[in-house]
């Protein structure tokens, strides 16, 4: 995930890991406690606190938010981990109980109980790593309020148990699934071993051994005897063809001259001389590489890859802080040779940043590009970084790359990146390498690199970059060969645990930078190297639920109920739009759950005829009154408590239009996870029929991220941007609506967004059905055609959230490669 410098790791491994330990148990304390104290603040709103602790954490943060702390008859007490075998004589009218485990909170529970304090259900527990309980004094508690409280409080966990269930279930019959195709692998391996031993063993294949013997020399010679290869040449491309390839490889012998490398290994002749002849008009590029004990034989593969180069007008910085004199000799015979190469031996070990750093100094060139001491540069690699310099003014430039082991033909993992997209890179160092940026971007940025981030050192600069980059240009070319070994980055971020305590250090400070509020920056659980950000709520607002619904109240009622039950945004509305229902069990639905929700729940009927979903949507927008518009299914059943907060930290900025969620059918597995753009000649929901549990494509099932467009089975927006782009189309009556939709907020100059954390299950049109009349067909082909004239452009550029060496007829990420020009 990060570049991988290895100048320092085995003498500095363990005590950096020590103290990060250290710092991220102090900093995970300290972002508790203030997460804590704010939300106190924001949803309790107490004059005064006492506050019953032994860390002081939690005062501090009180302080900090201008909140008095008292030492006698607070209005709030707030008593954290508890220590206390009995508690004082409570004076507060509330108390609020913060416990590392359930065991202290129901012993504290049963004193507070004497003391005639009851539980606050309506507090619910928000803590990611701490058990919180609110009691508030009650004279004479209502018991059935109280057990209607615990049955719901009972039902969220049974569900959470159910949800639990079913994925292990799924999980254990994948497992039995492979057992069996491993099973069966090997029972078809045992046939076809002795059905060759047979045919091996037979005497009529050891009769004609001299007859295939004869044939096969006889293709290898037509393969590979000269004239032969020349008249099938000819055949292919012509005589003129053929003289322009004798004129290619006639230049490259001059061009490229024999290496251990060879340029023609990567690429064909002809481009190689192509390149080689028609130079960017770009500056020079300083190549920085850190050395520390280099394998030789990596070394020399690397100094072949920068010295066949298409692009001439670079220079490599090597700063070795190793003890291994050969590396030293070997790069400097290199430099006797050509110029370009440069070397300096550094006094002491200055760490991953730090020997860095000697490298920017030792640069002289206009740009800067980052090579890890072991890695290769594909020999085209330098002529598109200065070719987007040169056209396109970038002053930062990334490419595609590709992971190895052992050789450089043995390739395991392909990076196909999106384009320059921020929610991404908060989310995962997905740029990685070959990053090239100007050398006045980087002292803009402060310069250097910071050895407080050393694992995630290029993460951090990363950010700081792109923070004031002017053009950022991603080359969709794997122009970047990445070695894996046990112990590397590459292979497994794991093996660095304290690389993603940097990387989490160095996103806290970019939003630091930014000026970007944040409750929390965590890893996402399981898939190191991918973190998720907790924006802090600045702009809480309502949130309108928008539900058109026509009769399938059983599904309706699934969903409404799901979203009271287990929603724990405390500032929303129900609008459910009637759409011409017909059976009486809607309405007695309808009338029902405008009993159990009177305030927040309403009911409005849409005068219209048929199936209209964007005129729908548009009438009830109309109604609403939140700051926020959720167009929702009514064939979906909420997952995840915190589905709201989710889409609101992210709906909630200005630079973000919409906000999708991961959608699952009954069966756990992917419907709706980001719409890529062009895919299946229009638009197509990626990692369709996934796992839930497969992290998806590099990934990208784990963590948020841009997307092209979301369903508006689930999708979030402020209402000001619905309006401001005249809402849903209604000549699109049902398909490509929310697409078209998306599109036209991205033409707005917003951000769309998908967020894995906000789940929900998806039922898939049940209410509508498939489009099989003719009059459906035909709808269906008059959308399509609109759609298609209408963002012709569009999609003729590509999706730039996707990669355009993915097959745009598959939603599973499958690779159409696309050939260098």
């Amino acid at each position: 995930m990060n570049g991988k410098h290895n100048c320092v790791e085995k003498r500095t491994d363990w005590s950096i890991s020590m103290e990060l330990d250290q710092e991220k148990q102090n900093q995970e304390a300290a972002e508790r406690c203030r997460a804590l104290a704010q939300r106190i603040v924001r949803e309790l709103a107490p004059r005064s606190v006492q506050v019953l602790e032994d860390s002081g954490l939690l005062e501090k943060a009180f302080c900090k938010m201008n909140t008095a702390v008292v030492q006698s008859a607070p209005e709030l007490l707030v008593v954290a981990d508890p220590q206390w075998v009995t508690l004082p004589a409570v004076q507060a009218e509330k108390v609020l109980l913060v416990c590392a485990e359930y065991a202290g909170m129901a012993d504290c529970a049963k004193q507070l109980a004497a003391q005639g304090f009851c539980r606050e259900l309506a507090w619910k527990d928000c803590g990611k790593e701490q058990l919180t309980a609110l009691f508030c004094r009650m004279d004479a508690p209502e018991l059935p309020e109280l057990e209607d409280g615990y049955e719901q409080q009972l039902d969220v966990l049974r569900e959470r148990t159910l949800l639990a269930e079913r994925t292990a279930a799924q999980q254990a019959a994948q497992l039995e699934r492979l057992r069996s195709d491993l099973s069966l692998s090997r029972s078809h391996e045992q046939e076809l071993e002795k059905t060759l031993n047979s045919v091996v063993n037979s005497t009529f294949w050891k009769a004609s051994w001299p007859l295939r013997y004869l044939v096969s020399k006889c293709r290898q010679l037509w393969r590979t005897f000269p004239l032969f290869v020349f008249f099938a040449t000819l055949r292919r491309v012509g005589f003129a063809g053929v003289m322009a390839q004798a004129k290619a490889k006639k230049e490259y012998k001059k061009l490229f001259p024999g290496k251990a490398m060879p340029a023609d290994r990567f690429a064909d002749v002809e481009l190689l001389v192509k390149q080689a002849a028609d130079q960017p008009a770009a500056p020079r590029i300083s190549i920085v590489v850190p050395l520390y004990n280099t394998p030789h034989d990596f070394l020399v593969e690397l100094l072949d890859s920068v010295q066949n180069q298409t692009y001439r007008n670079w220079e490599l910085c090597m700063v070795d802080a190793g003890q291994d004199a050969d590396v030293g000799a070997l790069v400097q015979e290199r430099a006797r040779t050509d110029s370009r190469i440069r070397y300096r031996k550094l006094d002491s070990n200055e760490g991953i940043a730090g020997n860095t750093n000697q490298g920017f100094a030792l640069a002289t060139g206009e740009y800067i590009a980052l090579l890890d001491h072991d890695d290769i540069l594909h020999p085209c690699a330098l002529w598109y970084v200065a070719e987007a310099i040169a056209k396109q003014g970038a002053d930062f430039v990334y490419t595609d790359e590709v992971t190895f082991e052992g050789d450089i033909d043995h390739l395991t993992v392909y990076h196909f990146k999106p384009d320059y997209m921020l929610d991404n890179l908060r989310s995962n160092n997905y740029i990685c390498h070959l990053s090239v940026f100007s050398a006045a971007l980087l002292a803009k940025v402060g310069g250097n690199e910071r050895a407080e981030f050393n694992g995630s050192q290029d993460y951090d600069l990363y950010l700081r970059l792109t923070e004031q980059a002017e053009k950022i240009v991603h080359i969709p070319h794997l122009l970047y060969y990445w070695r894996s070994s046990p112990a590397s980055v590459a292979s497994n971020i794991s093996a660095k645990t304290y690389c993603l305590e940097a990387a989490m250090k160095a996103l806290r400070a970019h939003y630091d930078r930014m000026g970007v509020p944040v409750d929390a920056v965590t890893m996402v659980p399981n898939t190191p190297g991918f973190y998720k950000t907790d924006y802090t709520i600045t702009k809480p607002g309502r949130v309108s639920v928008l539900i058109p619904s026509c009769d399938h109240s059983g599904d309706l009622r699934v969903c409404v109920e799901s979203i009271y039950r287990k929603t724990t945004y405390p500032d929303f509305e129900v609008i459910i739009i009637e759409n011409n229902s017909k059976e009486p069990a809607t309405f007695r639905c309808y009338e029902q759950l405008q009993k159990e929700h009177p305030d927040s729940l309403h009911v409005l009927t849409w005068q219209g005829t048929g199936f209209n979903y964007s005129a729908l949507n548009n009438f009830g927008a109309r109604a609403a009154t939140g700051e926020y518009l959720l167009l929702l299914n009514n064939d979906t059943e909420v997952i995840s408590p915190r589905w709201m907060e989710e889409m609101v930290m992210y709906a909630q900025q200005d630079r973000v239009g919409c906000v999708g969620a991961k959608l699952l059918y009954p069966d756990n597995t992917i419907q709706h996870a980001g719409i890529g753009f062009g895919f299946l000649t229009l638009a197509a929901h990626m990692h369709k029929n996934f796992p839930v549990g497969h992290p998806g494509y590099m990934g990208r099932l784990s963590y948020a991220q841009d997307v092209y467009a979301v369903t508006a089975a689930c999708l979030m927006v402020r209402k000001d941007v619905y309006e401001q782009v005249n809402g849903l189309d209604e000549s699109f009556a049902v398909a490509f609506n929310d697409v078209d939709f998306c599109v036209r907020v991205r033409e707005a100059g917003y951000t769309n967004v998908f967020t894995p954390f906000a789940q929900l299950y998806h039922y898939e049109s049940k209410s509508r059905g498939l489009d099989e009349s003719p009059a459906k067909r035909k709808r269906f082909a008059s959308e399509v055609e609109r759609f298609q004239k209408r963002w012709a452009k569009q999609l003729a550029a590509g999706d730039p959230c996707m990669n355009p060496n993915f097959d745009l007829m598959k939603e599973d990420f499958s690779f159409d490669i696309k050939p260098l020009e």
